[in-house]
């Protein structure tokens, strides 16, 4: 008995190496820490977000900054346009309002996506606690720290004078068009495919089938239903405004 519970302990790791591993390693990494709660990683991974942000905001702000002025655009084609004296406000607003988004993707991501991971595994016939669809869906937000890192990078290596919005640091088909020229809800679709959203997806797929003990397919198919759910609560009000 000691023995066995010792290996177990050996082959246990620890929050940051579960960070790390999940990304290359996911169902090990599930394997292991079936029967921890996902309260450790929201707080890491939040801290990893802020000091990230904090350190690479320059970086980062020309994107922020086209994405606002594309809301404006958009605005003003649907006769809402800003009046001037409110646009700098506004700006700082919106800035504000994007960082802490970022900052707390873990724990947003982790808790909306864990209840949207829940309802898949179910209906996927992969029934699973709550609990448990929490924890898959805040680990599997770790790629999205490497897409605002990639995002960074862009902004230090690129000229970003010319920038449009966000979805010009895209690592996916959204980069390659037009913000302005396109419908809201083509954004949408064409923002959520990109390659850190498919390797949540993925992410999600093998931690639903190790922790609920299903077949990969029945994972694949939970995390696909949890995405088609959250993709209708992103294009609703993305076709109303």
């Amino acid at each position: 008995m000691t023995e066995q519970t010792t290996a177990g302990a050996t082959n246990e790791g620890g929050v940051f190496e579960d960070i790390l591993e999940v990304l290359w390693a996911p169902a090990a990494v599930f394997e292991r820490s079936r029967n921890r709660g996902a309260g450790m990683y929201m707080l890491v991974l939040t801290l990893v977000i802020v000091g990230l942000l904090v350190a690479t905001k320059s970086l980062i702000q020309p994107y922020v900054d086209a994405n606002f002025d594309l809301q404006l655009i958009k605005m003003a084609e649907q006769g809402r346009k800003m009046p001037a004296e409110a646009v700098e406000s506004g700006r700082r607003i919106g800035g504000y309002f994007l960082y802490a988004t970022w900052a707390f993707t873990a724990v947003f991501a982790g808790l909306i996506g864990g209840v949207l991971t829940w309802l898949g595994a179910k209906v996927a016939g992969a029934a699973m606690p709550i609990g448990r669809a929490i924890f898959v869906a805040t680990l599997a937000t770790v790629p999205r720290v490497l897409g605002i890192l990639a995002t960074a990078i862009q902004g230090a290596v690129l000229d970003t004078s010319n920038v449009t919005s966000l979805f010009a640091a895209s690592v996916g088909p959204a980069r390659f068009v037009d913000p302005a020229k396109v419908d809201n809800v083509v954004l949408t679709l064409l923002a959520t495919f990109d390659l850190f959203g498919l390797w949540n997806l993925a992410i999600t797929a093998l931690g639903v089938s190790v922790i609920a003990r299903v077949s990969r397919g029945a994972g694949w198919m939970a995390s696909f239903i949890a995405l088609a759910i959250s993709l209708l609560f992103s294009l609703i009000p993305a076709a109303l405004f």
